[in-house]
Parts: structure tokens; C-alpha cells; sequence
């Protein structure tokens, strides 16, 4: 992603905290201009048409998503598959606009449908990586030979998990973290095809999370 003018970008972060706090088209552009402390000419000169503005969100969330996977190194050494979807439900979590209105975004703009079905065959592609990976780190059991295509389904139901978590929790009233909640579901889904070995590698993982979890909300409150 090319670095972008420095009020182009004030304006996409701003537009993101004002979807995720009202909902994309309770937004106007005024709120963002407003927002982002420029005037509406000089927002309409970055963005002519509210569909640009929605076009640079998008490349801008993936370019975060991108980079956090990248910068994360446990993903790199460990194979952890629950270190892949913690980043995705931080990633939700940090843009739920995008996830409880995705198929409207897609409906108003359908150009991002082949970008996001891009993004989810990379998405769903690393997690079957990483399940081979743990296949052969001894985290989880080879595939049945009498089912092949089982991972393929696997990786598959801990993208849906992960992915629309929040969407879920939004909607069934989870109080909460839902990042470690939802990894929690995630492990839930994986759990019948670790072994002993990744049953004790993923439950410390766990628990390491949930300590720092805690931790967390100890500081927040002083």
C-alpha cells in the first residue's frame, strides 16, 4: 500500500471510528469531514464519490490485516493456529462495521466482491498451511484416509468461526472478550483432531491469553 497523504489518511481512520460506532450509512459524509476536522470541499476533493472513500477503507483494512500476520512471528515458528485467528478477531474486532454489513458493503459496492473473495481463499489457504504445519509438529492427527477433503472443511468452519464471531456475539447479547471467546470457539472446533501433545500445546496457549486478558483489564482500570 503507498503511504498516503497524511489527511487522506485522518479521513479513513476517522470514517472507520464513525462505522463502527453508527453503522455505515448512518454515516454522511459531513460526519466525517466534521470528524477528521476538514472542511467538506477538501473531503470531496480526496473522496468525489462516497464509493472511494469505501475503496481506500477496504485496501487500508487489508493492508492492516496483512501486516499483522506478517509482523506476528509465532505464526512463522510455532504454527499455532489459534495465533491466526486471535489476529483475525483482533482484525473484527477493531473494524466490526465491515463484518455485521458485509453483504450490504458488497451489495452497494459489487467491484469489492472478487477482492473480498480473494482475501477469504488466502484467509482460508493459510489455515490449511498451518494445520499441515501442526500435522507436522505432532499438534493435530493426520487426515483419515476415508475422508479425504475433512482439513479442507476444517479450515474452512475456523474461518466462519473466527471471521463472523462478532456478527454472533452482536446478535446472542455475549458479554465478554470476544477475542478470547472467540478463540475459544475456535479451539472448540479443532479440538477432536489434536493430539495429546496439541491439546496441552493450545490449552497453554489458552490460558496464556486469558492471563494476559486479565492482566489487561487490571490496567485499564487504574
Amino acid at each position: 500500500m503507498t503511504k498516503l497523504n497524511p489527511t487522506k489518511a485522518k479521513i479513513i481512520q476517522k470514517a472507520i471510528e464513525l462505522f463502527n460506532s453508527n453503522g455505515v450509512y448512518n454515516v454522511i459524509n459531513q460526519d466525517i469531514a466534521d470528524a477528521a476536522d476538514v472542511s467538506l470541499s477538501n473531503f470531496n476533493y480526496h473522496f468525489p464519490k462516497k464509493k472511494d472513500l469505501m475503496y481506500a477503507v477496504c485496501g487500508y483494512l487489508s493492508y492492516v490485516l496483512d501486516h499483522r500476520i506478517k509482523q506476528n512471528s509465532l505464526l512463522v515458528n510455532d504454527g499455532i493456529i489459534l495465533e491466526l485467528t486471535k489476529i483475525f478477531l483482533q482484525f473484527e474486532n477493531d473494524f466490526k462495521f465491515f463484518y455485521l454489513e458485509t453483504q450490504n458493503i458488497l451489495r452497494a459496492h459489487p467491484d469489492l466482491r472478487e477482492q473480498m473473495e480473494n482475501r477469504v481463499k488466502e484467509d482460508i489457504q493459510m489455515i490449511k498451511n498451518l494445520n499441515f504445519i501442526a500435522i507436522g509438529k505432532g499438534y493435530m492427527k493426520p487426515e483419515l484416509k476415508d475422508f479425504p477433503g475433512l482439513y479442507d472443511m476444517l479450515a474452512n468452519q475456523i474461518w466462519m468461526t473466527s471471521h463472523f464471531w462478532f456478527a454472533q456475539t452482536t446478535l446472542k447479547r455475549i458479554e465478554g472478550n470476544g477475542v478470547y471467546k472467540g478463540t475459544e470457539a475456535c479451539f472448540a472446533v479443532l479440538y477432536p483432531y489434536l493430539t495429546p501433545k496439541g491439546k496441552e500445546v493450545y490449552l497453554n496457549f489458552l490460558a496464556e491469553n486469558k492471563k494476559t486478558d486479565k492482566q489487561n483489564r487490571v490496567l485499564a482500570t487504574k
